[in-house]
């Protein structure tokens, strides 16, 4: 089993949302940033880490808000965190674009399966489903 972490970065409504590279697998889709588990680390370490790398941000982590297992070539298990912006200017290093959103407009864009349920998660917490 592969695990992966992913950053969820909130401004009062808005969320940062990536757009996976044109020469990546699932090319120009968007996803919330993260990457692979190296051995040695935790799931901690390596969501820091993987910010780090593919955005040149310093973050916190302040918590778990969803964990998910996903099926694709083989078994992924997910850990989404919730983090803080505590350092950096964002610089795109692996992904085509980047964008802070508001909550409500994430079904506007085309997300990688593995994070609708985290999509799905944030607009019913914040919006009680109510898309806008």
């Amino acid at each position: 089993m592969l695990q992966v972490t992913a950053a969820i970065m909130m401004k009062n409504d808005n969320v940062l949302i990536c757009q996976r590279a044109k020469d990546d697998d699932a090319p120009l889709m968007w996803e919330f940033p993260g990457g692979k588990l190296e051995e040695g680390e935790t799931p901690e370490q390596c969501i820091v880490r993987e910010i780090k790398e593919e955005l040149d941000l310093d973050i916190k982590v302040t918590g778990i808000l969803a964990e998910s297992d996903y099926y694709y070539n083989r078994h992924v298990h997910f850990t989404f965190f919730e983090a803080e912006i505590v350092g950096g200017d964002m610089k795109l290093n692996v992904h085509d674009d980047a964008k802070w959103v508001y909550i409500n407009t994430l079904t506007d864009y085309d997300f990688f399966p593995a994070d609708m349920p985290v999509v799905d998660m944030l607009i019913r917490n914040v919006y009680g489903g109510d898309k806008k």
